[in-house]
């Protein structure tokens, strides 16, 4: 393992935590980090300048793992909101189109079907059994596609996606592209300058809260102009009569940040860095592929695929009793996650061969049965 089981809350008990897909366990430095963000609460002026102080440094630890400048960064709510705004910022026309794959998440499929109403017509991409391909994306674009929305590794088959081959596919076409980099980013290497916006949750890979992120490429998407603003998305302009947003991605955050949430995604990100992307992309990658071919000898059908390039942390087996099998594995000390027919097994940093050899033992001593 890269990070020590006994950094975290939790895992000092002996369990198999395989489940960072749906929720990884905090660090035992997120306890430092809330009683920082109390004790400026508690300094008037001076810890509110401070919550903002936080907020920034984060974003220059989110450029670090996008590529994209700090203040291109907003903080927000979940990675819902984050496509929210990019959706409020597009000047629909009744006969426009989006696409995206049916089997990728809810986010992005729900928020592309209510344009309905808009006289948009939302084009479902059907997924070859389990997989998304890239050119069945690229194929269902058209001059009158707006929106391209994309997971860069998908929640439910743990599918990681060729993001620069859909980029490039949308070169000579106004699409705007946003990849959701929930199942990506903090794992495996993400390049914001490839899409026109990211969004990302912050407690699946980034090891925090339920906050978001929305990173915003403005040198490929110059325009953003969200409907959803507030106070600290902008000023009055100097006749007080309208609206100026700021020239950065605060644009896209309408009031304050969940500046806890921000304390903690810091302490997060504190631990996670050190590390480099790459390394840590390594050793996920070595405990995935163990994982991968430990399944498929079981006989298990596994429907992420087995390339590393093709895969992130999550290696997913299709499974009529996913629900029943994750509650087996609980009372046995092993964190999997259930639904949508699947049973999915995730490794991250805090994650050993030990606990791959557990799973697999578990299994052949009858767990699945």
């Amino acid at each position: 393992m890269l990070a020590s089981k006994s950094d975290f809350i939790g895992l000092d008990d002996g369990r198999v935590h395989l489940a960072t897909g749906g929720q990884p366990p905090l660090l035992k430095a997120h306890r430092a980090a809330f009683e920082a963000y109390a004790a400026d609460k508690a300094a008037g002026a001076a810890g509110y300048q401070r919550h903002w102080e936080v907020g920034a440094q984060v974003k220059e630890q989110l450029a670090t793992l996008t590529g994209l400048p700090a203040a291109d960064h907003a903080l927000i709510g979940s990675a819902s909101e984050g496509i929210a705004r990019v959706l409020s910022a597009v000047d629909w026309r009744a006969g426009d189109n989006v696409v995206v794959a049916d089997k990728d998440y809810a986010s992005g499929r729900h928020a592309l079907l209510r344009l309905r109403s808009l006289g948009v017509n939302p084009r479902i991409v059907p997924a070859r059994g389990w997989r998304i391909e890239v050119d069945d994306l690229l194929a269902a674009c058209d001059a009158r596609t707006r929106v391209l929305y994309v997971s860069q590794v998908t929640s439910l088959t743990g599918q990681r996606l060729d993001i620069a081959a859909l980029a490039a596919g949308l070169a000579d076409r106004d699409t705007v592209l946003i990849v959701d980099a929930s199942h990506a980013l903090g794992v495996v290497p993400v390049d914001g300058r490839l899409a026109d916006f990211t969004v990302s949750s912050c407690y699946k890979y980034l090891c925090a809260t339920q906050s978001g992120i929305l990173a915003w490429n403005r040198s490929r998407r110059p325009k953003f102009d969200p409907m959803a603003v507030g106070w600290a998305s902008g000023s009055d302009a100097p006749d007080g009569q309208a609206y100026a947003p700021h020239g950065d991605a605060r644009r896209a955050q309408a009031g304050n940040s969940n500046h806890l949430d921000v304390y903690l995604l810091k302490a997060s990100l504190d631990c996670l860095l050190p590390y480099g992307i790459e390394a840590i992309a390594g050793h996920v990658d070595s405990l995935g592929g163990a994982l991968h071919r430990g399944l498929t000898e079981r006989g298990l059908e596994l429907i992420t695929p087995a390339p590393s390039a093709e895969r992130a942390g999550n290696i997913a087996f299709a499974h009529v009793e996913n629900a029943a099998i994750v509650e087996r594995a609980a009372e046995a000390g092993i964190h999997l996650w259930d639904g949508s027919g699947r049973v999915r097994c995730s490794v991250h940093l805090f994650n050993s061969d030990d606990d791959v050899v557990r799973l697999l033992a578990w299994i052949d001593a009858g767990g699945l049965n």
